[in-house]
């Protein structure tokens, strides 16, 4: 079993007095794996229903019910000693096709008799029903959702610590390299060279557990390349599944948009790219289905704001936005042989930077982290900022260069116009601190930015 910090936190969850737990995500990030392992390891009975396979057992859950009534037709279906008080596990996996379940999350968690967690890929988005005249409506399952009676977590791709744990570097040495991160000290060069090294094979491989697994095993990329073939043709089947009519097609292009996307030199998301149209049309004609994206968990969108200043909230603008991809390996394979060659052997010549930056954005999402970025280009302060986030001593600016030692021109005058904390470079080198006091760390040093942001005082939070 590939080790996954999730684990942590169903255990911490189960020590403690809680709700039901809902586990988010997108499609074959491992959730329903990982559960069934942890409800084998933690307790003593467990009962799986999956909607999908099993629809017919939403039955279960119909009409205005008790959780009492609920475990007694539990335990008609799956046997009388199925259930055991404190116990035992309900997991209730792809619940976004159990709407009757969904609801029932409520009474479930106010009886508190047993745990119970519901695990779903789309529940933040719009899906097609068919109602009582057999014609096809458009309903989100959110309208259900229980709320205040569960608590959400969300599972992303393996991100690059695990996949370290996957490749068998111990604890002692990402323990070590945390610590240089931290300090803003240099990495070892023989420390420096094999992580960059690994770096570059998790941009390849990504981080769907799957195809982690069959490279794991095989140190082949080519069955990877068939795993991650199959995942994007999976994304594709959800698209036409959980969308209707035109938007099966509009849904379809929003998602193939997004690496050619990013592959331009404004990596700005522009509907009229899609549609060949310019202006409101393009936008109105598009904008429900990027959304779907989004909610579907495939697409992590980094919003543009007017200034670099807190709260950074306050200043979005919401029609000026990036999108990336959820797995960088899977935009990798949607680039094609020739993207993942430049990025093995780090060959700048090849427009490495959009992959470079869809793998720093996939990790600040990973540690938590809202994405934001500031582009001005007129006067003086022309400038452009990769990535804006709050730490606590205030806002970080981050650029992402593809290769070394470049310059940090945005980043050099920045604070000549806002008040930026942190200044910070990811990029083919060493950690170091130059003298305009601009903190240059390797890329793979992003998947571990929370260690950058210990230097506040007071009491810890989560992000």
């Amino acid at each position: 079993m590939l080790k996954r910090k999730m684990y942590d936190t169903l255990l911490e969850w189960k020590a403690r007095k809680h709700k039901c737990l809902l586990l988010t995500g997108q499609r074959q990030v491992g959730k329903t794996y990982l559960v069934e392992a942890f409800a084998d390891a933690e307790y003593k009975n467990h009962i799986t229903i999956n909607f999908s396979d099993s629809p017919q057992l939403e039955s279960i859950f119909e009409g205005d019910i008790t959780a009492e009534e609920i475990l007694r037709r539990l335990t008609l279906h799956f046997g009388s000693d199925s259930i055991v008080e404190g116990e035992t596990l309900l997991f209730l996996d792809e619940i976004q096709d159990g709407k009757r379940a969904f609801a029932a999350l409520k009474q479930l968690s106010i009886y508190g008799k047993i745990d119970v967690i519901a695990s779903g890929s789309l529940l933040g988005v719009r899906i097609p029903q068919m109602n009582g005249k057999g014609k096809s409506e458009t309903d989100s399952i959110e309208a259900l959702m229980p709320m205040g009676y569960e608590e959400p977590v969300v599972m992303y791709p393996m991100d690059f610590e695990e996949y370290l744990w996957a490749r068998g570097i111990s604890d002692d040495i990402i323990s070590g390299v945390r610590a240089c991160i931290h300090e803003k000290q240099s990495i070892d060069s023989a420390t420096y060279e094999r992580l960059t090294s690994l770096y570059r094979e998790f941009l390849i491989v990504g981080g769907m557990p799957e195809a982690v697994r069959e490279y794991v095993e095989t140190r082949d990329f080519r069955p990877v390349s068939r795993v991650q073939a199959e995942l994007v043709s999976s994304c594709i089947r959800d698209i036409n599944r959980y969308n209707s009519g035109n938007d099966r097609i509009r849904t379809a292009e929003c998602f193939e948009s997004i690496p050619y996307q990013l592959a331009d030199t404004n990596r700005k998301f522009m509907y009229s790219r899609i549609a060949g149209e310019s202006g409101r049309r393009s936008s109105d004609k598009y904008m429900e289905n990027l959304l779907w994206i989004k909610g579907a968990g495939y697409g992590n969108f980094c919003y543009g704001v007017t200034q670099p200043a807190l709260p950074i909230g306050k200043n979005v603008k919401r029609d000026l936005f990036k999108v990336y991809l959820s797995d960088t390996g899977l935009l990798l394979q949607m680039y094609g042989d020739k993207a993942r060659l430049a990025a093995y052997n780090g060959d700048h010549s090849y427009n490495f930077g959009a992959v470079a930056e869809n793998a720093v954005a996939n990790n600040l999402v990973k540690n938590g982290l809202k994405l934001f970025y500031y582009v001005n280009k007129k006067g003086e302060g022309k400038m452009e900022l990769d990535f804006l986030t709050e730490f606590w001593s205030g806002i970080a600016a981050i650029e992402v260069k593809s290769g070394a030692a470049r310059m940090a021109r945005s980043l050099s005058k920045v604070n000549d116009y806002f008040p930026v904390k942190r200044r910070i470079m990811f990029e083919e080198s060493n950690i170091r601190v130059d003298e305009e006091g601009i903190e240059h760390y390797p890329l793979f040093a992003s998947a571990f930015i929370k260690d950058m942001d210990e230097e506040h005082e007071g009491p810890t939070f989560s992000y």
